[in-house]
C-alpha cells in the first residue's frame, strides 16, 4: 500500500483521472497549489508532452515558471517543442536563461532556431552565444533562411555516408547517431564534395549483406528540394510524392538537411489556420491567441473601419434608389436580398480560387478556363434565383416590371459577384500578396456595392 499522506492522495487522484478521461486544466492547477516539487514532478511524467501542451495554454502563465521548474530538460524542450508558437515563446521569455539554453540544446537544430528567431534580438544574441559551438552553428544557418522557407523547416541532423561505405557502415553510422538523430527513415549517400547521390531506405539495408557497397542497394531516382522554396510548395510535393522525408540540397546538389513529415503536418496546419483568419481580414494570425489585445485590436480595425466605409457606399446606393424612385418604394424592400445573395456568390466563389491556388490547382495557365466555368456557374444560379425572385416580387407586389427589374438586377449582380471573386484573389496573386486577404470583409463589401450599383442601373433602365 501507498503511505496515506495528503500529497500521496492527491497524486494518486490525478494518476485516475488521467486513465479515466485525461487532467484538464482545473486539475493541473489544483495540484500546482496543493502539492510539493516531488509529487509534481511525478505527475508531469505521467503527461505525454502533447497533453502538457494543451493543457498548459490553459493554466494561468502565473504557473508557467512552477511547470517549468519541475520538468527534466528532456521533458522541457519536448513540450516546447508541442507548444503553439506564441505560447512558446512566451514560456522562453520566462524560463531562467541557462534553463532555455539547455532546453534549445536537446532540441532538433530546426525548432531550436524557431524559438530563438521569436526571441528579442538582444535576448536571441545572448542564447546563441550560451550554445555549444556546433548547436549555436546549425542554428545561425537555419537562421539565414525565411522562417515559411524550406531552409527554415529543415533540420540539420541526419545521417549521411560515402558512397564506398558497405551496408555494415551505413547501420553503424545509424547506431553511432541515434541519440542526435530522431526517425531515421533515410540514409543519404554523398560523394567527396558532399553532393547527395543516392538515398539508402532502411528496408533495403536490412535485406541487404553487411559487405555489399551502399552504391549498390541506394535509390538513384529521389525528390530535393532548395532552401528557399516557400513551404507552401513543399507540403503540395510531400502530398503529392507520399513522402515522409525530402532533403533540402543547394544549387550544386550539396546536402544541407532534411525535412521530415512531422514538419510538414505543421506545415499544413498553420497554412490553413492562417488562410481561414486571413480570409476575416486577420493579416497577423500569430497574435490572435495571444493576450495582446491592443495590438489584436490595432490589426482587426482597418477591415471593420472598411467595412464601415463599404456600408456608407452601399447605403448612399439605397438612398439613391430610394430618391430616384419614390412611387416604387417596393424597389427599397428587395435591396438586401440582392446584396446579400452578391455577397455570398462572390465569397463562394473566392474562398473556392484562394484554396486552389492555395494548392496549386488553379494558376495562371488555367485561370481562364476557370474564370468561364464560374461566369457560367454564376449564370445559371443567378437566373435561377433570379427567376425566382422575379416572380415572387411581381406577385407580392402586383407589379409585373418591379418583378423583371428584381429578377433581372439579381441575374446579373451574382454573375457581377462570381466574376469578382475569382479576379480579385487572382489579381493579389499577381502582385505577390497573400490572396487569403482579398476574402471576407473586401470582397464582401465590394460585392455589396457592386449588387446594389447593378440594382440601381437595372431599375434605371427598365424603370425611368
Amino acid at each position: 500500500m501507498k503511505p496515506e499522506n495528503k500529497n500521496s492522495t492527491d497524486l494518486d487522484k490525478h494518476e485516475q483521472r488521467l486513465v479515466d478521461t485525461s487532467p484538464d486544466a482545473d486539475d493541473l492547477q489544483e495540484l500546482l497549489e496543493s502539492s510539493d516539487d516531488s509529487v509534481i514532478r511525478s505527475f508531469l511524467r505521467t503527461l505525454h508532452p502533447a497533453d502538457l501542451a494543451l493543457l498548459f495554454e490553459k493554466v494561468d502563465d502565473d504557473y508557467w515558471p512552477k511547470i517549468a521548474k519541475n520538468l527534466s530538460t528532456e521533458d522541457l524542450s519536448d513540450l516546447m517543442e508541442e507548444l503553439d508558437d506564441h505560447l512558446r515563446d512566451d514560456l522562453a521569455e520566462l524560463m531562467h536563461r541557462d534553463q532555455l539554453v539547455d532546453a534549445l540544446e536537446a532540441m532538433d537544430s530546426d525548432d531550436a532556431a524557431d524559438v530563438i528567431a521569436d526571441l528579442p534580438d538582444e535576448v536571441a544574441q545572448e542564447v546563441l552565444q550560451d550554445l555549444p559551438t556546433e548547436d549555436r552553428q546549425e542554428v545561425e544557418k537555419l537562421l539565414e533562411y525565411p522562417e515559411d522557407s524550406a531552409g527554415g523547416i529543415m533540420q540539420v541532423e541526419l545521417v549521411s555516408v560515402p558512397e564506398d561505405a558497405s551496408v555494415e557502415e551505413v547501420i553503424e553510422a545509424i547506431r553511432d547517431n541515434a541519440d542526435e538523430v530522431q526517425a531515421v527513415h533515410f540514409v543519404y549517400m554523398v560523394d567527396s564534395d558532399n553532393r547527395l547521390t543516392g538515398v539508402l531506405p532502411l528496408d533495403r539495408l536490412i535485406l541487404a549483406k553487411p559487405e555489399t557497397l551502399a552504391a549498390d542497394v541506394a535509390k538513384r531516382e529521389f525528390y530535393t528540394v532548395l532552401p528557399r522554396t516557400d513551404q507552401e510548395e513543399v507540403a503540395r510535393m510531400f502530398k503529392r510524392y507520399d513522402l515522409i522525408s525530402m532533403a533540402v540540397v543547394d544549387e550544386d546538389g550539396v546536402l544541407l538537411g532534411r525535412i521530415t513529415h512531422d514538419d510538414v503536418i505543421d506545415v499544413l496546419e498553420e497554412e490553413i489556420e492562417e488562410d481561414i483568419l486571413r480570409m476575416e481580414g486577420l493579416e497577423e494570425p500569430d497574435l490572435v491567441y495571444t493576450n495582446r489585445v491592443f495590438k489584436i485590436a490595432s490589426v482587426r480595425l482597418p477591415w471593420l473601419l472598411a467595412n464601415v466605409l463599404g456600408g456608407l457606399v452601399a447605403g448612399h446606393l439605397l438612398w439613391s434608389i430610394d430618391k430616384s424612385f419614390p412611387a416604387i418604394l417596393a424597389l427599397v424592400s428587395f435591396a438586401p436580398v440582392i446584396a446579400a445573395m452578391g455577397g455570398n456568390i462572390g465569397s463562394q466563389t473566392n474562398t473556392i480560387v484562394v484554396r486552389g491556388l492555395a494548392t496549386g490547382k488553379i494558376d495562371f495557365t488555367n485561370w481562364e478556363r476557370f474564370l468561364v466555368r464560374e461566369i457560367t456557374i454564376g449564370a445559371l444560379l443567378g437566373v435561377a434565383c433570379g427567376s425566382l425572385l422575379g416572380v415572387l416580387a411581381g406577385l407580392l407586389k402586383s407589379n409585373l416590371t418591379v418583378g423583371l427589374t428584381v429578377g433581372t438586377a439579381l441575374a446579373v449582380g451574382v454573375m457581377a459577384s462570381a466574376i469578382m471573386g475569382v479576379m480579385v484573389p487572382l489579381v493579389f496573386r499577381l502582385f505577390r500578396i497573400d490572396p487569403a486577404i482579398a476574402s471576407g470583409p473586401l470582397v464582401t463589401s465590394t460585392n455589396d456595392i457592386i449588387s446594389l450599383s447593378v440594382y440601381y442601373a437595372v431599375a434605371y433602365i427598365f424603370l425611368s
